[in-house]
């Protein structure tokens, strides 16, 4: 298959499921509350925008690498097909932990929920890329096999780093909640595979020189 449908579908499933996030953040009611009153009120939908914004960060870090990945690729096959499948249905899943740690984030049984929805989904992406990369770019020396096994490392810290913060969450709920929010921003950062990426797009401007 072609591309073209496979990026806009998956484009499309990403969209969906960070637009799904903001709906779970409720409007207080403000209509006769106080100055002090619609402070409180206000302030008890913090926790929501935290955990929205957290989460749509996570999304958008998956997205941004998926774009990355098959920045690389021509096509995909069925195997492709149905691994992305389950990846997205993964990334769609993402609003309702979200919206349970929005509303019981002092519970520990739904931080570890959320830890665990996010950590499932970062192994699906690795094996996604794993796949990828052995069906295709090592095959065709799309990257340096080098730099494929540090980007690998790269890529499997990320659930791992969710399980880590899930099993702290069993210590102190607050420093997990914390590295719920610090891991997707510094995954945010580019990688091995965006460092390729742009050595790739560098290749034909030097040639001319």
């Amino acid at each position: 298959m072609s591309l073209n449908r496979f990026e806009a579908f998956s484009d499309g499933v990403f969209a969906i499921a960070v637009t799904l996030l903001v709906l779970e953040i409720k409007a207080p009611n403000l209509s006769q509350a106080t100055s002090s009153e619609a402070i409180t009120k206000l302030w008890q939908v913090f926790p929501h925008i935290l955990s929205y914004s957290t989460s749509f960060i996570v999304i958008g870090v998956l997205w941004l690498n998926h774009q990355t990945l098959f920045h690389f690729l021509k096509r995909v096959d069925r195997t492709v097909l149905v691994i992305n499948l389950l990846l997205l249905m993964c990334v769609a899943f993402i609003p309702y932990p979200t919206a349970l740690l929005g509303e019981f984030g002092s519970s520990l049984p739904v931080v570890v929920f959320y830890g665990l929805s996010l950590a499932l989904t970062g192994f699906v992406y690795n094996l996604l890329w794993f796949y990828v990369v052995h069906r295709y770019i090592l095959t065709e020396g799309l990257i340096h096999p080098k730099a494929t096994r540090q980007a690998t490392l790269w890529s499997l810290s990320y659930p791992m780093s969710y399980l880590i913060a899930v099993g702290l969450a069993f210590v102190n709920l607050n420093l997990s909640l914390v590295l719920y929010v610090l891991i997707p921003l510094f995954y945010l950062l580019p990688g091995i595979i965006d460092r390729q990426l742009i050595e790739k797009l560098e290749e034909p401007s030097k040639a001319r020189l």
